[in-house]
Formats: structure tokens, sequence, C-alpha cells
């Protein structure tokens, strides 16, 4: 592994839906020609322009499910791009949701065309579930806790931890009722906040077992290849052993719940001392900080602080 001089072992982690935002890629695009080109990869991969969706928004275009999963993806693979120009690689690699995708590009299980074209449909078959569904964000309350308050309010409705993001913040997903009663429940035990999400659906939720079937055979159909790199998944937090576990992460995740913070310990007992993420984001670098203080976390929200970076 070419990793940076003197620095540790590093991980590479990739952020998920709701890390978007607009003007996202911009200084990065002006950075490297070589992102530039992977903006055009992916726009012609799935016929529209994500440069300009990144850049120009609006907002609520960027938001719509089926746009910012190949936008976010798209994002992180353009700041690969130029990670590849350093010559620098990581020892392990993992994804936040649909940053799973990214995560494959980055280890060479999958190529950057088929991903974006995979994430834009599983975009679109999310957004068509029609079972109604939201998700509620709570912080200040451990896993114990937050466990046996959504089996509490679950008497109200379908609900579920959907994503374990760090040791004091989850997300559950489920329907209206049941996430009204648990944000009751929660209040009074404690939770420092408790969010009702601007989302579609109850993503990560049985309530988005209508489309897994049709999802299971655009998984199916994806030529992949085994990593170059040790692959943490989202549903098992454990590394890729064969291509079956890749496409069972990867089929489930859109009804299973995403084990960040799992993940992130993971990546500790591997002995991962450092992490960048790639993307225009600090969502999950924060999360992995928070879940393991011990870590040394960096962003490329400025592309020009991996020029420090310089492989061993």
């Amino acid at each position: 592994m070419t990793q940076p001089e003197n620095k540790g072992l590093w991980a590479w982690i990739f952020p998920g839906q709701g890390s978007q935002k607009v003007g996202m890629g911009r200084r990065l695009m002006a950075h490297s020609g070589a992102a530039k080109r992977v903006f055009d990869e992916a726009s012609d991969a799935v016929g529209m322009d994500l440069a300009r969706l990144c850049l120009e928004g609006p907002i609520e275009t960027l938001t719509a499910t089926e746009n910012a999963q190949p936008a976010i993806v798209t994002c992180s693979v353009a700041c690969l791009a130029l990670l590849k120009e350093r010559g620098i690689e990581p020892a392990a690699v993992a994804g936040h949701s649909v940053g799973e995708f990214s995560a494959l590009v980055a280890a060479g299980s999958l190529p950057l065309a088929a991903a974006v074209r995979a994430v834009r449909k599983r975009g679109q078959l999310m957004a068509s579930v029609t079972a109604p569904g939201k998700m509620l964000a709570v912080m200040g309350l451990d896993e114990a806790r937050v466990s046996e308050l959504c089996r509490d309010a679950a008497r109200h409705g379908t609900l579920v931890v959907a994503i374990h993001n760090s040791p004091q913040q989850f997300v559950l997903s489920g329907s209206l009722t049941a996430l009204e009663q648990f944000r009751e429940l929660a209040v009074a035990a404690g939770a420092k906040e408790c969010v009702l999400l601007e989302v579609s659906h109850a993503f990560h939720s049985p309530l988005m077992a209508q489309v897994q079937e049709e999802w299971r055979s655009v998984v199916a159909s994806l030529q992949l290849r085994m990593p170059r790199y040790p692959v943490v998944l989202n549903t098992t937090a454990l590394t890729v052993k064969t291509l079956v576990c890749i496409r069972r992460s990867l089929l489930e995740q859109i009804t299973a719940p995403v084990l960040w913070m799992q993940c992130v310990r993971a990546l500790v007992t591997m002995g991962i001392s450092h992490v960048l993420e790639v993307g225009d984001s600090k969502v999950v670098s924060s999360l992995a900080r928070r879940t393991e203080p011990a870590l040394q976390t960096m962003t490329m929200q400025d592309p020009a602080a991996v020029d420090g970076l310089r492989p061993s």
C-alpha cells in the first residue's frame, strides 16, 4: 500500500445521502482536471449534467433521492481521482449507505459508470415507494436506551433503528405515528434532541420492501470484482470475503440498518488510526471521531489539503 508517509494506517470513508449541498465539487473541479473528467463520465452514464446539478442546484432538485445519490457518488469518485493523481492508496475503505458504492469504486470492485447508473436506479426505486414513512434523528441517548424505546414505540406502527451513526446519535425509520410516540418517550428519557428529517420516505426500514425485488435484479446485473483493499460493509460491519457478501449487502441495505458506528469500530480494530473523508463533506469523518475519539480525521472540502499527503 502506498500509504501517506509517517501517518499511521489510513482508511478512506465515503459520505452518503444528506451530505449534498449546492456548490459541492466546485473547488475540486477547479483543482483537478481528472476530477472534472469523472463528472463528465458519470454524466454521460446517467444522461444528466451532474456537474451542473452539483454546482447550481437548485437544492430541491439536488436533494431529490434519485438525483442526490448519483451526485454524491460522483463527487466522491472525483475526489478519488485527485488521490490517484497523488499515488496514495488506503489500507481499507467504507461508505455510509449509498457511499458504499463509492467505496466499492475506490476498491476496484465496480466501475464508475455502473455505480452511478445503479444508484440512480436505487434512488428512483426508493422514491417510488408508496408506503408512507419518515425518519427521525435522536441525539443524547445510548444504543441500549434507543433500542428499548424503539421497541416500546413500535406498538404504534412500524419502527426500527435505521442508522447507527455514533454512540449518541441514531436515526429511526417508520410510520409517523410510531416516530411521534418514540419522540415523546425519548424526550422524557433525556434525549438532547429529536429531529424529524426532511426526507421523503422511511429509508433503511421494512417499509422499503416494496421495491426490493426490482432492486435485486439491478444488484444481480452488476459486474463485480473482488476488492483491492478491505471493504467494511454497512449491513454487517465485516470486511468483504466474497462477491456474494457484496451483493447481499447492496441488496439488503435498503431495508436493513446502516451500522456505521460498528463499521468505524471495525476499522480501528484493523489498526486504522487516520480516516480521510472522500467527498465534499465532513459528515462521516465527524461521526467517526465521535465514535472513536482517538481517530485522526481529515476531509477533502479543501482539495489542496491532500497536497500535503505523500506516498510512503
